[in-house]
């Protein structure tokens, strides 16, 4: 993710202070059907998630009125929908059947456009790979390599599309609704890199300054450090303690899952891990399951529904993901027989093409 493409209508995109600025805004909304006729519409604070305001749907419509002295991000909620939107002064129009619909206002109209080119690049990075994964006739190492290039491709596309309209905003609501809506799809050294270059409106925003926060371990704990350690008191299904050093350093390649029972993307990578076990689990490669932010009993009863034979760390509360600065799981990682982190946040077939690398 290094040189970033400029992406047209984000050249262009400056917001320039005006003498007739609007001193007061008003949210005009739709719903999706007559279903939501008098319910209540709440306005909620992103930061503190308190509700700041309400209204209620008459005839389809809803509208909110009131004035803000810098913009920031809420939340509306009705029932089961929601949708983000920047609050500021001006004239503001949602659908509340459309989540990235919010426009109306500079900074609305901005987050709307990057919302919408980040959706298509994400889902044509999904077509393609799809399309990869059709191709008939190639052996396994090249199909591998395309996924990699493909994956890598798409990244440097979100990096660019992201940097440039961050960049433009690094000190207004826009720039924060970016990088918190984007930094999954960072690498940890380029958020950081980021987030140094942010002013104090970004700075100041609770909910990214956890993400930094988690951000900063994340970076102790890139590709080429060794192992950060841990110890989970009745770790083992025996009730005895377990700590990550009694698999990981030595000597071996091993794979760490952290997951969850409750977890569905973590329980359908379950086959996925399934097949490398079988193909590498010896003497050179093992792998470990590390259960996080669950139930021992539910974790225990999901490692019998799924048959899941390798190794557990189990009831480890959140004492990984805080260590290893993991902000969604599954989270797999690969560590060399050093106990060097070789890959992180390994996935599907980029997992299968990793092992397979290391195991030549």
């Amino acid at each position: 993710m290094n040189k970033p493409i400029v992406f047209s209508f984000f050249a262009a995109l400056i917001f320039a202070a005006c003498t007739s600025a609007p001193k007061s805004y008003i949210i005009e909304g739709v719903v999706p059907d007559e279903s939501y006729n008098n319910q209540m519409v709440y306005l909620y604070d992103n930061e503190t998630n308190k509700q700041v305001d309400s209204t209620l749907v008459v005839d389809g419509k809803f509208t909110f009125t009131g004035s803000v002295d810098t913009a920031v991000i809420r939340r509306l909620v009705i029932d089961w929908l929601s949708a983000n939107l920047i609050l500021e002064n001006g004239k503001i129009f949602v659908d509340m059947a459309a989540p990235l619909s919010a426009i109306g206002t500079p900074l609305n109209d901005g987050r709307s456009k990057y919302q919408t080119e980040l959706a298509a690049l994400i889902k044509e990075s999904n077509e393609k790979w799809a399309l990869i994964k059709q191709n008939q006739g190639i052996d396994e190492k090249t199909l591998n390599k395309l996924i990699d290039e493909n994956g890598e491709l798409y990244g440097k596309k979100i990096d660019s599309l992201c940097t440039v309209i961050f960049i433009a905003n690094k000190n207004n609501a826009l720039g924060t609704s970016v990088l918190n809506s984007t930094f999954f799809y960072l690498d940890p050294v380029r958020l950081d890199l980021l987030y140094a270059q942010a002013g104090d409106v970004v700075r100041k925003y609770k909910p990214l300054q956890k993400i930094i926060d988690r951000n900063a371990k994340a970076l102790q704990t890139v590709e080429g450090m060794y192992f950060a350690d841990f110890t989970i008191e009745n770790g083992n299904r025996d009730g005895s303690k377990a700590s990550l050093s009694d698999y990981v350093g030595k000597g071996k390649y091993v794979l760490v899952d952290f997951w969850a029972s409750w977890c569905g993307p973590c329980i359908d990578e379950i086959p996925i891990l399934v097949e490398v076990y079988n193909k590498y689990n010896g003497d050179k490669f093992e792998m470990l399951g590390v259960a996080v932010s669950d139930k021992l009993d539910a974790s225990l009863k999901s490692l019998e529904d799924h048959k899941i034979p390798w190794s557990q760390i189990l009831d480890a509360g959140n004492i990984p993901t805080e260590l290893y600065g993991i902000s969604g799981i599954p989270h797999i990682i690969l560590f060399g027989p050093d106990g060097k982190i070789i890959a992180r946040n390994l996935r599907g077939d980029g997992l299968k093409a990793k092992v397979a690398e290391v195991m030549q």
